[in-house]
């Protein structure tokens, strides 16, 4: 099955505008992500869905350098029908959606989410979101006829706005599989919506870029188990919570 990554991004984020240009270690955001997701082993292609509009003129521009990746343009308000639109523009069977402000992105973890979906045949698959993996390894795997119902029938706008919730609201309707993880790190806050959470990320990547090489889960572990003061950085930046 054509399984495709598809990653969100956008200029105009509210908290962080232009944060997928904003270098780490040298290196654009937007492509760190993309980095990251070129290690998985069970994805086919990568597409990155960006609004319509010249604000985004600018990562177009940037990503349209880029010979391994699609570009798909859409509605900025209804990332469900953008995300929907990338999909079919992509010939997808399989989507794994993933965010542009998700650096630290762990690319085993997406494998053993895809290639979990896969064994069962579920519809839906995703990290759990309150607890598990640190926040900012948060990924999705579905099925395009999934994508294709909730963009579909979704009415509401968090819905249109968040993608998948018409999905994951609806576990009688679309068969699910949450993966989890022990031990809990989910207070580990990996994800980029401030300016403090920039911070934490310059700090991670410039210490590992000793390493020569992409960072995986294992190193991330080890660093901040020995380096605690990094996760201070931003510990009082509160995330939006899911509406159920």
């Amino acid at each position: 099955m054509n399984t495709v990554a598809i990653i969100q991004a956008r200029m105009t984020s509210t908290r962080l505008p232009g944060k997928v240009l904003r270098p780490l270690a040298g290196m654009a955001m937007i492509d760190r992500v993309i980095e990251r997701l070129r290690l998985c082993r069970n994805l086919h292609a990568l597409c990155v869905a960006v609004p319509d509009g010249e604000a985004q003129a600018g990562l177009v521009a940037h990503l349209a350098a880029r010979d391994d990746i699609r570009i798909a343009r859409g509605d900025e308000a209804d990332v469900l029908a953008r995300t929907c639109a990338a999909a079919h523009d992509c010939d997808a069977r399989v989507v794994v959606r993933v965010t542009s402000d998700c650096p630290f992105i762990d690319p085993d973890v997406v494998d053993a989410l895809v290639a979990a979906r896969t064994a069962c045949a579920f519809d839906y698959a995703r990290t759990a979101m309150l607890q598990g993996w640190p926040l900012g390894y948060d990924c999705e795997a579905f099925r395009i006829e999934a994508l294709e119902a909730a963009a579909a029938e979704a009415a509401d706008p968090y819905e249109r706005e968040h993608v998948t919730p018409f999905i994951w609201r609806r576990p009688a309707r679309f068969r699910t599989l949450v993966l989890d993880h022990l031990p809990d790190r989910r207070h580990w806050r990996l994800v980029v919506d401030t300016e403090d959470d920039y911070r934490l990320a310059c700090r991670i990547y410039d210490d590992l870029a000793s390493l020569g090489r992409p960072f995986r889960h294992d190193d991330l572990v080890r660093y901040l188990e020995t380096h605690p003061d990094v996760l201070t950085i931003n510990r009082h930046v509160r995330q939006n919570p899911y509406r159920w």
